[in-house]
């Protein structure tokens, strides 16, 4: 068995025994775990609410059937292992899996380091970040407020947390979805996540106002709002930039 089989397999181990409802520890663990089922996050060799969680998605007569697992090295002795596997009956293992998941699973020296599972109806994950400490995390789209702009890092700010990375917005700016948009030098916004406009700022739905450079205020907000109509409102129910402004002269309220 190769290294990437054996590591396939470790991550197989870890997510049969993530489902049973015994109190052990999972074994090819380290101590101090980072566990995450969507937005349920803990540490340590044994996460009580994060197996709770998990334990509730395994109804009787269900079984796991895995599939599509990759391998992928990114540092020395670090290895990043990815999949997807889900929970289906039992009589029927032919037919879709039920409800699936992705796992993520970081292992240094054959050992997870973390393990992230994201169920089927959670938010999409938008990236992997490596923190300035060589920590990794991996965020989902709508936890994602903005990042801003710190010296050479970026900080993400995020639900409930924030983390810093050594990137640059000028990248990020190319690579992140359309529901991202840059309305400053130093903070990219997810749009889905403004709260109001109102003159030249950006509030957000954490209460953190951003404000709009004063001579690009009039391109950057009709860029902001025609973005917003396409990401944020059904065809049905779609109003021009023009019209929203009439119906709320002292500032526009974003849709949510």
């Amino acid at each position: 068995m190769s290294e990437k089989e054996e590591l396939v397999r470790r991550t197989r181990r870890i997510v049969k025994e993530i489902f049973r409802g015994t109190t052990q520890a999972i074994p090819y663990c380290k101590g101090d775990m980072e566990w995450r089922f969507n937005h349920i996050s803990g540490y340590g060799l044994y996460c009580a609410h994060v197996r709770k969680a998990l334990r509730g998605c395994m109804e009787d007569g269900l079984h796991i059937r895995h599939q599509e697992y990759h391998v992928q090295p990114i540092a020395e002795q670090i290895c990043l292992v990815s999949g997807m596997f889900c929970i289906e009956p039992q009589e029927d293992v032919g037919a879709l899996g039920r409800t699936p998941y992705q796992v993520l699973v970081c292992m240094r020296n054959g050992m997870a380091e973390c393990v992230h599972v994201h169920g089927a109806r959670s938010a999409r994950v938008l990236c992997r970040v490596r923190g300035v400490h060589e920590e990794i995390y991996f965020l989902e789209e709508a936890e994602v407020f903005y990042i801003e702009s710190s010296h050479n890092n970026v900080i993400w700010h995020c639900r409930g947390h924030q983390v810093e990375s050594r990137d640059s917005l000028k990248r990020l700016e190319q690579c992140l979805p359309g529901g991202f948009m840059r309305i400053h030098r130093g903070y990219i916004v997810n749009i889905r996540q403004i709260y109001s406009i109102s003159g030249n700022e950006v509030r957000m739905v954490n209460g953190d106002i951003l404000t709009i450079p004063a001579r690009h205020c009039a391109g950057v907000r009709e860029s902001l709002l025609s973005r917003m109509d396409k990401e944020l409102l059904s065809p049905q129910k779609v109003h021009s930039s023009q019209n929203m402004e009439q119906s709320s002269p002292g500032g526009i309220g974003c849709p949510l």
